[in-house]
């Protein structure tokens, strides 16, 4: 059957919505999205009836998921308040993110102007794009509703319904299901402020593709302003990694509904970086828009990483996420278990699944390896490093979390494995923590380790205080030999090179380029590479992104000492002009060092064998 046909394109029903029904405790929120405003939106609100004197208007601080403060409410201005019959109200701007309204009985409604946070005059602290706004006339509105919609102070547990005018063919993309599509007009209900803030919606005309897996309907929904993407072409490349995770986590999914989320940018991006942010039941991407193929492996991984949040910390979470204070955020200990596990389930699987082989995974946590023990501070107590995150000081280690995070999850994984035969790992554990706690029944920080060593053995519980807890280094020596594998720190050696340049990628002529060559060995210095040189060819064979890896490993198969290399690059010049010119030296081995290293016992004994075989699912002949 063509892939085509596998696919539900979403098709709006039009439907004639008049208005939106409401209660009077509810919080209801209108949005015109054909008036744009020097970039901004005008937001009407008609709050909850309350019988309080004055009450405390807010937009959040910080929201889960971001361990940021970003004080979402520096994007709001000339905020007015309408009174009932002509009553005037008070309104005091106590902070960027909190209005004081009295007399509040008497407030009938609310407006004020929400600025692009991704296309801002206010630089600092500039918002992580997935966590942002983005207002484009006409074209997209990236709605993280955060950034949008307040509430008043304590009165989080009331419906919030929003009625969103809208340009003709727009499509409201979300992972809420409370979802009634009109021609002219949009309204989405949701049940308190938590669910509405987990909910990002993104208003463009719609390139919607969805998948089946399990029991979920998991809808792709995308923007490409130059169209190079296509909502197909991504669902067809996440497809067997979603399946994989269904298998994964026991062929059955916690949710109904799942929503990727994903804007293809074809301009820098004012944080200068790229990513997502997870959701309860969505995810939303900023990405590079380049050629669909450049895109394969990285959306699978950032994909990959991003479902599993699905598990936690929609399940599995401390008090600290499970009743969030977006005015005064306070961290949970435990950011090894919401991104660390995460990000190690996310390549766990996918080895699991066949879809990348044992080599690749174990390299993949090798690299992760070497970069938490040389990019960050590898003695820091990962609890406290997650409890303090918010610290300018601390911050800058956060994006340990994927990297040693992930090391922890591999390092609990193997432990467990051997201690129960080969029979119980993370994922049993996860599943074992999930029917224990769930989305409405949060964990205390201290207590956690206690309950996982409860659900497990002794041994796993000293593992957490000692490494995580603690500030002792991962034992990577003992977890690898408890599945016959062999770790080496460091090992220096003769073999052949191209030159030991640090590499990168010209997206305009679709080049790899030479970036660095303070670390060029001493055959790179004969061929005599200059930075910025764009490779186009090694001994007469085109080199272009698809075919490098084969290119490469054709030649270090094949090269002998002595033997004449030939590189052909592409100089620049001025004004963006490049010369072609031949590179040319003899091949020679040079002195190389390379850094944990690991390689299969020989012999494996047979608890190692059926250990490795829990793990990832392989058998040692």
């Amino acid at each position: 059957m063509p892939f085509k046909n596998k696919f539900i394109f979403l098709l709006s029903t039009f439907i004639l919505i008049s208005g939106a029904s409401r209660s009077q405790n509810d919080y209801l929120y209108k949005v015109d999205l054909n008036k744009v405003v020097d970039d901004k939106l005008m937001v009407e609100l008609t709050p909850p009836k309350t019988d309080k004197d004055e009450v405390r208007f807010c937009f959040p601080a910080m929201v889960p998921g971001t361990y940021e403060v970003y004080n979402f409410g520096r994007f709001v201005s000339d905020l007015k308040v309408n009174g009932k019959n002509g009553v005037k109200i008070k309104v005091v701007k106590q902070s960027d993110n909190v209005y004081a309204l009295s007399p509040a009985k008497e407030i009938e409604t609310i407006t004020y102007m929400v600025e692009d946070s991704w296309d801002t005059k206010i630089k600092e602290k500039v918002v992580f794009e997935p966590a942002g706004t983005n207002i484009e006339e006409g074209k997209n509105f990236s709605i993280n509703t955060h950034g949008f919609f307040g509430f008043y102070d304590g009165m989080l547990d009331r419906n919030f319904v929003l009625e969103f005018s809208k340009p003709n063919g727009f499509y409201p993309a979300t992972g809420l299901t409370d979802v009634k599509v009109g021609k002219d007009k949009d309204v989405i209900t949701v049940m308190d402020y938590h669910d509405l803030v987990d909910a990002p919606i993104m208003y463009c005309l719609p390139d919607t593709s969805v998948i089946t897996v399990a029991n979920t309907k998991v809808l792709v929904a995308i923007y490409s302003p130059n169209k190079k993407v296509s909502s197909a072409y991504i669902a067809k490349n996440i497809q067997e990694t979603l399946y994989a995770q269904r298998d994964y986590l026991g062929g059955e999914l916690p949710v109904d509904k799942y929503a990727f989320l994903i804007y293809f940018i074809d301009r820098p991006t004012l944080s200068g970086s790229h990513g997502a942010l997870e959701h309860s039941y969505s995810s939303f991407y900023v990405m590079p828009e380049m050629d669909s193929i450049y895109l394969d492996q990285q959306i699978r991984d950032v994909a990959a990483h991003e479902f599993f949040h699905i598990v936690t910390p929609l399940n599995i979470h401390a008090n600290e996420i499970g009743n969030f204070d977006y005015i005064n955020p306070k961290m949970s200990e435990h950011l090894w278990l919401y991104e660390g596990m995460t990000e190690y389930a996310a390549h766990h699987a996918q080895v699991k699944a066949g879809l990348i082989d044992v080599d690749e995974f174990l390299k993949t946590m090798m690299g992760k390896y070497e970069n938490s023990t040389t990019a960050f501070n590898d003695t820091m107590s990962f609890t406290y490093m997650s409890k303090n995150v918010l610290n300018d000081k601390i911050h800058k280690q956060y994006n340990n979390v994927y990297e040693k995070g992930a090391l922890i999850g591999m390092c609990l994984d193997i432990y467990l494995r051997y201690y129960s035969d080969g029979k119980y790992g993370t994922q049993n554990l996860m599943k074992d923590l999930a029917k224990k706690y769930g989305k409405k029944r949060s964990f205390n920080d201290e207590d956690l380790f206690a309950e996982i060593e409860k659900l497990t053995y002794p041994e796993i519980g000293a593992f957490l205080r000692k490494h995580v807890a603690g500030k002792e280094p991962l034992p990577m020596k003992d977890v690898f030999d408890k599945v016959g594998l062999e770790y080496e720190k460091e090992k220096v050696f003769q073999n052949f090179s191209l030159g030991g340049f640090d590499v990168g990628f010209n997206d305009e002529t679709k080049r790899l380029v030479i970036v660095d060559t303070r670390n060029m060995d001493s055959f790179g210095k004969a061929l005599g590479y200059k930075v910025g040189d764009e490779i186009l060819s090694l001994n007469g064979t085109v080199i272009n992104i698809e075919n490098i890896k084969t290119v490469f490993g054709q030649f270090f198969d094949t090269v002998k000492e002595g033997d004449v290399v030939k590189i052909e690059v592409m100089r620049p010049k001025r004004k963006k002009k490049f010369k072609k010119t031949e590179l040319k030296a003899t091949a020679r081995k040079v002195e190389q060092t390379e850094y944990n290293l690991i390689n299969v016992k020989k012999p494996m004994s047979d608890k190692e064998k059926v250990t490795f075989k829990g793990w990832l699912d392989y058998n040692f002949k």
